[in-house]
């Protein structure tokens, strides 16, 4: 049985958003692409955080985002993205 996915990935991000009823800034639930953060949510994205998924984990009910308290450590298929020097 072969076990390898022609599926295509995307890379997701946790990422900071500013909670204006408590005035302060928060670590999302979710993850997102960077085009999500940065356009949706309006948010900062935290690079250390760069995961690699499959597409299929992210448009849940908002584009490029996962769901809430989503943990990608959790799904087989992820890995994380090292920059390179």
């Amino acid at each position: 049985m072969n076990n390898t996915c022609d599926c295509k990935k995307t890379t997701i991000y946790q990422f900071e958003i500013y909670d204006a009823q408590n005035d302060e800034i928060k670590k999302s639930s979710r993850w997102g692409t960077r085009y999500a953060i940065e356009t949706i949510a309006h948010g900062k994205v935290l690079e250390d955080s760069a995961f690699e998924i499959d597409e299929s984990e992210v448009d849940t009910d908002i584009p490029g985002m996962t769901e809430k308290n989503f943990v990608p450590h959790h799904h087989y298929n992820t890995s994380k993205v090292t920059s390179q020097s």
